[in-house]
């Protein structure tokens, strides 16, 4: 434990370090997770701050609660220092509040520690603030509400329509996987492996949520009240500001919880909308928190590339992709290809089971959309889905194999852990004229990112292949802001007065963005550690 003068009586707390998880009842977590923690000489910061870990002595976190009676605390309880599994949760006023309960996506056995693992005393929860339908950030839900957490769920119309077949989708790959796994031959005294959850568990969580418009305020009572605004990044998405008023002072604090912000001039929705005030406390994003992508002017032609690549080789072009997001920005660009006369008619192939689903969901929300998509519906057919087939059963999706190209063939999962692109993978990954494109951040360790990274011999399923074809990434297809794009955003509540927490994403990306923020005029920017604590006056 690193602890600088601290008077815990008179809670004048200069500083008190992130302490790495390591109680026992928390998971294990990568090494890397826990690296980099702020060396004990490390400048204090102007204003009193606790930071501990759960495991912290009882007594003496109960004195500095006791004694700093209208502190704010906030527990990282996912997304730090990577980039899945979002999940924080705020105690203010007396109101303890979720904000996401995202599935962390990695190395299997890592990701079955992590989400069956909860924050404690999550039945005492007050309510629930989902971000967007990205399973990363709702994929545990069902995980809270069969641990006992009966309160409300706060999300936008349209997250509510995509979460629910992000997670009836992810439930029935629970129940498919557990099956295939216990198969297997099992060790003596191996306990069979059990989902996450099953398809029966999501009515609970459906009936749990409260459709919230943006910018309508929604007050939690106690003087604590948040509001949601567009986020930019997929249908629906939202960043969050809390306000309240502090017990006995009667001063608005607000926090701000970025969750994913998107980009701008991206095609299809409308892009982040400007902060429209300050914040004391900024739970912030940081994916691309060091790169830059390409200019949005630079991604279409990109892609372009990309399919007269194989459309001259007769070859297949392979994203993986979830069925929500990128799936239609990538069908958005390919309608307008072949509606300008750039390329021929091809075969399109969205093979996922929630596919139809999810371009019905965005049929429904046109609200959503930015002008120039809301002055076309009408006009063309925007995602070219009279010319897309949509693969539900295994069946339709076997089929696709037979079709050696040219086609383009979209279908989950971008980590290429599990889904059917594994499925396609294993035919195109042999074959050199054959292009895998990813479109987004691929999380470490996994097959996806091995290919990212250029490796050339990869297991698929439980068999080794060469890597023959070609594989290409294209970042600014990307639904994350990059680093400049993420200060443009935070820009209205860059003061020296702020408090930056900097999550969701990788240690490298994570301190790339912190220091953005000094450079932009921030003071207090750290990067926390998961299941660490903080709280403040």
């Amino acid at each position: 434990m690193l602890v600088a003068s601290c008077d815990l009586v008179g809670v004048d707390c200069n500083w008190v370090d992130l302490l790495m998880a390591g109680r026992r009842e928390a998971p294990a977590v990568r090494a890397d997770l826990r690296q980099g923690l702020p060396p004990p000489d490390q400048p204090a910061p102007d204003n009193p701050v606790f930071f501990a870990h759960r495991g912290f002595p009882k007594a003496i976190a109960g004195l500095c609660i006791a004694d700093y009676a209208y502190a704010m605390r906030i527990q990282f309880c996912g997304a730090d220092r990577t980039v899945t599994g979002s999940c924080h949760l705020i105690e203010v006023n007396g109101l303890r509040l979720l904000l996401d309960m995202g599935m962390y996506q990695g190395p299997r056995e890592e990701a079955r520690r992590l989400n069956f693992w909860l924050p404690n005393g999550v039945k005492k929860v007050d309510a629930m603030i989902l971000s967007h339908g990205h399973l990363d950030h709702c994929g545990k839900i069902p995980v809270l509400t069969r641990a006992g957490y009966d309160g409300p769920i706060y999300c936008t119309p349209a997250t509510a329509a995509v979460a629910r077949i992000v997670l009836e989708d992810a439930a029935e790959i629970q129940e498919e996987d557990a099956i295939y796994l216990n198969r297997r031959g099992r060790a003596p005294g191996e306990e069979p492996v059990r989902p996450l959850y099953v398809k029966s568990d999501i009515p609970r969580v459906l009936k749990q949520m409260r459709r919230v418009g943006y910018e309508q305020p929604v007050d939690l009572g106690r003087g604590v009240a948040f509001t949601l605004f567009d986020a930019g990044h997929i249908l629906g998405s939202a960043y969050v500001m809390i306000d309240w008023k502090q017990n006995g002072t009667g001063h608005t604090r607000t926090l701000l919880f970025t969750a994913d912000v998107g980009r701008y001039n991206a095609p299809i929705i409308r892009d982040p909308r400007t902060l429209p005030r300050k914040a004391d406390y900024v739970i912030t994003e940081s994916t691309y928190g060091g790169r830059s992508h390409t200019p949005m002017s630079e991604v279409g032609p990109a892609l372009l590339e990309s399919v007269r690549y194989c459309i001259e080789r007769r070859s297949r072009l392979l994203v993986p992709a979830f069925a929500v997001g990128r799936t239609q920005t990538i069908l958005w660009y390919m309608q307008r290809f072949i509606q300008e006369g750039l390329i021929k008619p091809i075969p399109i192939y969205v093979d996922s089971p929630m596919g139809v689903e999810v371009s019905r969901v965005h049929s429904e929300f046109r609200d959503y959309y930015d002008d120039e998509t809301r002055d076309a519906i009408g006009k063309n057919d925007l995602f070219g889905m009279s010319r897309v087939t949509f693969a539900s059963s295994t069946d339709e999706s076997k089929r696709i194999n037979s079709d050696h190209g040219p086609c383009v063939i979209i279908a989950s999962s971008p980590t290429c852990e599990f889904g059917r692109i594994l499925h396609h993978l294993k035919v195109s990954i042999e074959r050199p004229n054959d292009l895998m494109v990813m479109v987004g951040w691929t999380p470490p360790h996994t097959l996806g990112r091995r290919l990212q990274d250029g490796q050339k011999r990869v297991r698929i399923y439980d068999r080794w292949y060469d890597v023959k074809c070609q594989v290409q990434t294209i970042h600014g297809l990307s639904a994350h802001a990059d680093g400049a794009e993420l200060v443009k955003f935070l820009t209205p509540t860059i003061t020296p007065d702020a408090s930056f927490y900097v999550v969701h994403g990788e240690l490298a990306e994570a301190n790339a963005l912190a220091s953005r923020l000094r450079d932009a005029g921030a003071v207090r920017v750290d990067v926390p550690v998961m299941d660490t604590e903080i709280l403040r006056e």
